[in-house]
C-alpha cells in the first residue's frame, strides 16, 4: 500500500496514554497504525523522531468577521493564525441582526473557500424572531448549539450586533434547543444589573486600568448567572455550556455535571489562565467576563485538574488597535491572538510549570470537545478513520510572542512579549503539511463546514 504521508516515530498521545507509532495516511485520513520501525511507500514522509504528537486542536469559541473586516477575510487570515497552535478545527459564532438561513450559505461559502482548517458553526441568537429560526437552522444547516447573552444589554450594547436577552428570552431559547437532537445551550453567564451597579464609581473616576474592568464585573454576579441558567437548563432539559469561565474558586459545584434533566459542561480560555488583573494591560486587557487575580488563576488550573472545565477554546477576537478602541468604557471586549496560544500557555504554564500531564491537554484541546459536538472519533483522536489532522510538539522550544509569530490580522495581542516553553513543530490538516518551524508552508485542502452530530 502506497499512502500520501507517513509521519515516523511518533509518541501519540491519547486520554489514557502515549502509544509510540507511525501514522499512514491517505486521502486526509489516518489509514494505519504500525510500529515506529515499520516503512511502507509514501509520497512524502517526515520523521517526528520520537516527538510528541497530538490529535489536532478543537478551538471551541472564535469570532469573525469582527471589526472592520469581513467574514471571508478573516477566514483566511484566522485559519492560518490557528495552524500556529496546532488547531485544525474552528467553531465559529455567526452573528447576523437578520435572518440566519439568509447569510448562513455566504458563511459557509466562505468558510470552505477562505479556510484552511475545519469549521463548525455555532449560532447567536439577539432577537426573539431568532429563537423560533433553530429548528430549521438545526434541520436545513446542521447547527446543534445556540448561544445567547445576559450580558451587553443597555449602555453595552455590543457594536458588533450582539444584544443580551432576559430570562425569558433565554428559556424559551433553551425550549426549542432541546428538540434539536444532540442540542447544546451556550449561555454567557454575568449578571447585567449587578454590573451596572458595580461600574458607577469606577466610569466617574474615569479609571481605564485593567483592574478597574475586572472589578466592575464582580465574581459573585458571574457564579449567581451560572446558577441562574443551570436552573433554565434544568427545566428545559438541555446541555448547558458555560463558556469563557475564568473563576476558578467558587466554579467547583461545576463539577455535578448532571442537573436532574441537564448536563452542563463548562469552558475556560488561555488568558484567564495567564493574564492576572493586577498586571495593568488596559484596553489591551478588556475581555468579557474579566481577566481575575492571581488566585482565582491557581484555582482555575486545579479546576483543569479536577475536571470541572471540561474543555479550552480561545475567544479569539482578531480586532485591530483602531477596531478595538482606545477608552477603555467604550472599547470592545476581546482578546486578539488566542487560538495560537492555547497550546503554548497549557505546554508552558501547565505541563512544564506545574506538571499538567500531556494526556490532560489532549483532553481539554480535542478528545472532549470532539465528543461534546458528535465528532468523535473523526476529530479528536489519531485512530484508524480518523481525520489527518495532529500537532508534531517540540516541548523544550522556547518562543517569544510577538503580532509576526502568531499570523493573525490583528495588529496587536497582550500575549506579546511572552516567552513560551513547548511550540508546534508542524501542523498538518487533513494530510497536509500547513505550518511548519513558524511559518505557513502549504494552502492544504478547501476547508469543509462540518455537521455537528447529536
Amino acid at each position: 500500500m502506497k499512502v500520501d504521508l507517513l509521519v515516523r516515530d511518533c509518541r501519540v498521545v491519547k486520554p489514557d496514554g502515549v502509544v509510540r507509532c507511525t501514522l499512514a495516511i491517505r486521502d486526509s485520513v489516518v489509514v494505519a497504525v504500525v510500529d515506529p520501525d515499520e516503512d511502507m511507500a509514501a509520497h512524502r514522509r517526515i520523521d517526528a523522531e520520537g516527538r510528541y504528537v497530538l490529535p489536532g486542536l478543537l478551538d471551541t469559541h472564535v469570532h469573525l468577521g469582527v471589526g472592520t473586516q469581513s467574514f471571508a477575510s478573516q477566514c483566511l487570515t484566522e485559519s492560518r493564525h490557528a495552524v500556529v497552535g496546532g488547531v485544525t478545527t474552528l467553531f465559529v459564532y455567526a452573528l447576523t441582526r437578520g435572518a440566519y438561513a439568509d447569510v448562513l450559505p455566504d458563511m459557509r461559502r466562505a468558510a470552505c473557500a477562505q479556510g484552511l482548517v475545519d469549521m463548525v458553526f455555532h449560532v447567536i441568537i439577539t432577537r426573539e424572531d431568532q429563537i423560533a429560526e433553530i429548528p430549521r437552522l438545526a434541520e436545513e444547516f446542521g447547527v446543534r448549539s445556540f448561544k445567547a447573552f445576559m450580558a451587553y444589554k443597555g449602555r453595552e450594547a455590543s457594536p458588533s450586533g450582539i444584544q443580551g436577552m432576559g430570562d425569558g428570552e433565554i428559556f424559551a431559547t433553551f425550549q426549542q434547543v432541546a428538540w434539536v437532537p444532540g442540542g447544546i445551550g451556550i449561555v454567557h453567564c454575568e449578571n447585567m444589573e449587578i454590573i451596572e451597579f458595580h461600574q458607577k464609581p469606577f466610569i466617574q473616576a474615569n479609571r481605564q486600568d485593567t483592574a478597574a474592568w475586572s472589578d466592575s464585573r464582580p465574581v459573585f454576579g458571574e457564579l449567581e448567572a451560572i446558577r441562574r441558567m443551570i436552573a433554565l437548563a434544568e427545566a428545559a432539559g438541555i446541555h448547558l455550556l458555560v463558556p469563557h469561565m475564568g473563576i476558578g474558586l467558587g466554579s467547583e459545584f461545576l463539577r455535578q455535571k448532571a442537573w436532574g434533566r441537564a448536563r452542563v459542561s463548562a469552558e475556560t480560555c488561555p488568558h484567564y489562565l495567564l493574564f492576572d488583573k493586577g498586571e495593568d494591560r488596559g484596553v489591551a486587557g478588556k475581555v468579557n467576563p474579566p481577566l481575575r487575580d492571581r488566585q482565582q488563576i491557581e484555582g482555575l488550573w486545579q479546576r483543569l485538574v479536577d475536571g470541572t472545565i471540561d474543555v479550552v477554546g480561545s475567544d479569539h477576537c482578531p480586532f485591530t488597535r483602531d477596531s478595538k478602541g482606545a477608552e477603555l468604557w467604550s472599547a470592545r471586549a476581546g482578546i486578539p491572538g488566542g487560538s495560537a496560544m492555547i497550546l503554548p500557555v497549557l505546554l508552558s504554564e501547565g505541563v512544564h510549570r506545574r506538571g499538567l500531564p500531556l494526556q490532560k491537554v489532549v483532553e481539554l484541546t480535542s478528545y472532549r470537545a470532539a465528543r461534546l459536538f458528535g465528532l468523535y472519533p473523526r476529530k479528536g483522536a489519531l485512530e484508524v478513520g480518523s481525520d489527518a489532522d495532529l500537532a508534531i510538539l517540540d516541548l523544550d522550544r522556547e518562543v517569544e510572542v510577538g503580532v509576526e509569530t502568531l499570523h493573525s490580522a490583528a495588529d496587536f495581542t497582550p500575549y506579546a512579549g511572552y516567552r513560551a516553553r513547548g511550540w508546534v513543530e508542524i501542523t498538518i490538516s487533513r494530510g497536509r503539511v500547513v505550518y511548519e518551524k513558524g511559518e505557513i508552508v502549504g494552502e492544504g485542502p478547501p476547508g469543509r463546514v462540518l455537521l455537528a452530530r447529536g
